[in-house]
């Protein structure tokens, strides 16, 4: 082939690209300036009724009615149901809007010969749907789909087979467990909490609110509220111990429900039960809890029948007041206190404090100290901390050999006293005296800081 051919013929191969890329992008240009129109086939629909006007759902062996706005359980089977089941009408909004009309995936067989093909010869349930009008749709469901995704359905009074998602088949199964109420109480706030107790075989707790003036012990806490049983002397609450706490009973809701009417508590262990008492602004909830089982609780309410179970009811359960109580035995602000007394223990030791805040002066035992070592010394007084409950026998009234006081003189209001008392206990505690409360242990080893710490003052 010479050369001057094989040029003819690129020359050739090129004008015939560039023709088709010409008509092409004309092509593409007509065919974005002249669109096919777009249309819209809403799917068919089975039911058809107003979803405003839906007064009665029957399904296998439950029937529901609306009385007013409200949907109320008025059969089930084997029996008319309890008076304290309650509805959950936020699931039953889901339930009516699914059933008043549902979307049809597509029609399967106009005119079946063999409804046993798809199930439908004996349904395994049937849902109807009444309206005020007295209208009705009877909804048959049959087996799943081959592509398991969706389900036969046939309307009574209606030859076809249709299919439907697996979502509005779920509906049309619906039971009384997956429309009745699981909320027991609603969200809430630490702060929200007026009251709390647990009673039971081995515990008795019960707290509340701070009041507006609290005994002075309490004063310089941080705490929101206040222990006030079993110990004889009212202690401050933990916030992060109390959030940890009523965290699970904050939107609580039922797992599972067990018995609505049982013949007996004892299984159950709730004829012996741990009953929590709850108080917040937006209401209150008596709980009976009973026996774990598979990681939950059986409970029940206080007033009904119904037997059901929790989840993480542990915190509740093996809830103990020492766990939930701060641990400072008596923490009082420096710029309240004018006089620290500590009476006994290796030697007396007194501590004058004049002025507040940054003015302020230190002295010990007469001798005027700098202020970053006093205040080492004060942490450590009012630092002392409670290690353990004290399970001895009564401490009758009255001085002990080897007792040390630790007294306040206070300017806030002027001339009050506070004090407390460590009772030699064991090698390793003090005993705490409060009020006349032995009720704690304290360690030797915090109450030796106190003097280690006066040993360390700088003076001036």
């Amino acid at each position: 082939m010479s050369k001057k051919t094989k040029t003819l013929i690129i020359a050739l191969a090129a004008l015939l690209i560039l023709g088709g890329a010409y008509y092409g992008s004309i092509a593409y240009q007509n065919s974005k300036a002249d669109p096919e129109p777009f249309s819209y086939t809403p799917p068919e629909e089975i039911g058809n009724l107003e979803v405003s006007k839906l007064v009665k759902i029957e399904g296998r062996g439950i029937t529901i009615e609306k009385n007013d706005e409200t949907w109320e359980l008025t059969f089930l089977e084997g029996g008319i149901p309890p008076w304290e089941i309650e509805l959950d009408q936020r699931q039953l909004m889901f339930l009516t809007y699914s059933l008043a009309s549902v979307w049809v995936e597509s029609t399967v067989d106009e005119e079946p010969e063999d409804l046993s093909v798809y199930g439908l010869d004996n349904p395994s349930h049937r849902t109807v749907v009444t309206d005020s009008d007295g209208q009705r749709a009877e909804y048959l469901l049959g087996d799943m789909t081959p592509s398991r995704t969706s389900f036969y359905v046939m309307v009574e009074g209606d030859p076809k087979v249709y299919s439907v998602s697996a979502y509005a088949a779920a509906f049309m199964q619906f039971y009384l467990d997956t429309i009745r109420q699981r909320s027991l109480f609603p969200i809430f706030e630490l702060s929200d909490v007026a009251r709390l107790r647990i009673e039971s075989a081995e515990t008795q707790i019960e707290l509340s609110s701070m009041t507006a003036s609290p005994a002075l012990h309490l004063s310089a806490l941080f705490s929101t509220h206040v222990l006030s049983s079993p110990y004889r002397l009212p202690r401050g609450v933990s916030a992060e111990a109390l959030n940890n706490l009523i965290e699970p009973l904050s939107g609580l809701m039922i797992t599972d429900f067990i018995d609505d009417n049982p013949p007996s508590l004892i299984p159950y262990g709730l004829d012996r039960p741990l009953r929590l008492l709850l108080e917040t602004e937006d209401g209150s909830l008596d709980l009976l809890i009973g026996n774990e089982v598979d990681g939950k609780h059986y409970a029940k309410l206080g007033r009904a029948q119904g037997i059901f179970t929790l989840s993480n009811m542990e915190g509740i359960v093996n809830a103990r007041p020492f766990s939930l109580i701060d641990k400072f035995a008596l923490l009082v602000n420096i710029d309240r206190v004018e006089h620290i007394a500590i009476i006994g223990g290796e030697r007396p030791l007194a501590a004058e404090i004049q002025g507040t805040g940054d003015d302020a002066v230190f002295f010990l035992n007469g001798r005027k100290t700098d202020d970053r070592s006093f205040r080492n010394f004060y942490q450590a007084v009012i630092g002392l901390l409670m290690d353990a409950e004290y399970q001895g026998p009564p401490v009758p009234p009255g001085e002990t050999p080897g007792e040390i006081t630790i007294e306040y003189r206070l300017n806030t209001p002027p001339g009050e006293r506070a004090s407390i008392s460590l009772l030699p206990y064991n090698r390793d505690f003090y005993l705490l005296r409060q009020q006349g409360a032995t009720e704690f242990l304290i360690s030797r080893s915090q109450v030796r800081r106190i003097y280690d710490t006066a040993d360390a003052l700088a003076y001036e």
